[in-house]
């Protein structure tokens, strides 16, 4: 008995180290895999902020409506200017 004292002493010694190791390694997984998260909640929002800065298709589709109709009704402000003379071809 009085010589498996020191090999079950060394046994728990080598076990603490293991889990000293292993503790160590998943704070350092804990560490990236927070820092990942955080990367990806600032990309996120980056794209939710310019998806929002981006024309809808209804916004476009408005505002083409809109040019169409005062092209029909004749309300182009350049309409009531008259075009320049044409000298002929330029050289």
């Amino acid at each position: 008995a009085s010589y498996a004292a020191p090999l079950i002493l060394l046994a728990q010694n080598r076990q603490d180290d293991r889990d000293r190791v292993a503790a160590e390694q998943d704070r350092q997984r804990a560490e990236r895999s927070l820092a990942d998260t955080e990367y990806l909640a600032r990309e996120v929002a980056a794209l939710r902020q310019a998806i929002n800065e981006t024309a809808t298709r209804d916004f476009v589709r408005s505002e083409l409506r809109a040019l169409l109709e005062e092209l029909r009704a004749g309300e182009d402000p350049d309409e009531d200017q008259p075009e320049p003379a044409r000298r002929g071809p330029r050289k």
